[in-house]
């Protein structure tokens, strides 16, 4: 596929994952910020004279770990995937001016000024660069004011070799947007892999629970759905019916109007029954050849008994083709309808249901046959 196609389809769940990146890239970043800090703390002591510097020391520190303890307990107390875009940047710039004040705090200190503090900023234009790389202008505004305080340090130490500190830090700048540009690449690549084997995964699934031909379920998810119905209706004591729908004298239509003409009768048919279920809950699935099956959970038999007259109905509605019916013109169904009753395992269940399709089928067709009565 085009990459360009690629990116427009794709384009609302890139967002979504380069913001995850750049939000767990915030949280590495305040992890090593925390450990830049502690480093340079700990170097400064030694050059500490008295009291006086000591506290001075920890006052140009104070706003940076203020940022980042209130950071990490406002992560902790939100989890990572509640905490939003704009407070995930909020933090960002606080993270990055209390970093920056602590380096124009040093650079500002007339005679004391910090060894390493140049270097002390390229480090953590690699951090926030790393952090931030699914997003490339979010990088540059996180990079730049390191960038900038690296190229002002240098011209005023270094006022004889601006010509070369200049140069240096576009060429820097160079670099870490052409990294960025390869990684972001790998990172597309692999976001919209991720898309499409979930696709496939979906399609696999939708092949194993759904009928071909029908577009509804298929035996196999009607036999899980089953199970998992009869554990609620324990659990909750609530009725559970199924009713078991057969095409009458579906061979011999495929002997007289051929089976393209049979199997769009079946689509057809599967249509009507899906349409006479009116809850999410209710089940329709193709159980084998010219054979349906109904789970009708929280209904009763009085109940079921209803959707059966609804479907035969319905059925007669469609008035789809039938040469070859010994009962009608068109086509008709059979129906065995059944409750589940406590202690029966879905195979007993589908028995009974199957017996009752069987008594509807010897007693003419066109009907439905329960356990109390056969219309």
């Amino acid at each position: 596929m085009d990459p360009v196609l690629k990116s427009h389809q794709y384009k609302a769940q890139l967002k979504r994952e380069t913001f995850i990146i750049i939000k767990r890239g915030t949280i590495w970043a305040t992890y090593i910020s925390c450990v830049l800090a502690f480093v340079v703390l700990i170097s400064r002591y030694n050059f500490i004279g008295d009291n006086v510097e000591f506290i001075e020391l920890h006052s140009k520190f104070a706003p940076l770990m203020t940022v980042i303890i209130s950071g990490l307990a406002w992560l902790k107390y939100r989890t990572l995937f509640l905490v939003t875009m704009s407070q995930t940047y909020f933090y960002l710039v606080l993270l990055i001016m209390s970093w920056c004040y602590v380096l124009i705090s040093f650079a500002l200190k007339v005679g004391h000024s910090m060894p390493g503090l140049g270097s002390l900023s390229h480090v953590l234009v690699f951090v926030f660069s790393l952090a931030l790389f699914p997003n490339r202008n979010v990088m540059i505004l996180g990079i730049l004011p390191f960038l900038v305080f690296s190229v002002v340090y240098h011209s005023f130490h270094y006022p004889s070799a601006l010509i070369y500190s200049i140069p240096k830090i576009l060429c820097f700048l160079g670099i870490l947007i052409s990294g960025q540009k390869i990684i972001s690449g790998w990172f597309f690549k692999a976001v919209t892999r991720s898309i499409e084997n979930k696709k496939l995964l979906q399609q696999f699934k939708r092949l194993a629970l759904i009928d071909g031909l029908t577009n509804i379920s298929n035996r196999r998810h009607f036999d899980d759905v089953l199970t998992q119905e009869i554990k609620a209706s324990l659990r909750t004591l609530q009725p559970l019916s199924i009713i078991m729908v057969d095409v009458d004298f579906f061979k011999p239509l495929n002997d007289s109007l051929g089976h393209q003409v049979g199997d769009k009768h079946l689509t057809k048919i599967a249509a009507v029954l899906n349409s006479a279920l009116e809850r999410p809950r209710d089940l329709v699935a193709r159980y084998g050849g010219e054979e349906f099956v109904i789970a009708l959970p929280d209904t009763d038999l009085s109940g079921a008994i209803r959707v059966a007259e609804k479907i035969k109905l319905a059925i007669s509605d469609a008035e789809l083709h039938h040469p070859s019916s010994k009962v009608s013109g068109y086509v008709t169904v059979s129906q065995g309808v059944a409750q589940w009753q406590e202690g029966m395992v879905p195979a007993q269940l589908l028995e009974m249901t199957d017996k009752l399709l069987y008594q509807a089928k010897s007693s003419g067709r066109d009907r439905y046959c329960s356990e109390h009565q056969a219309l």
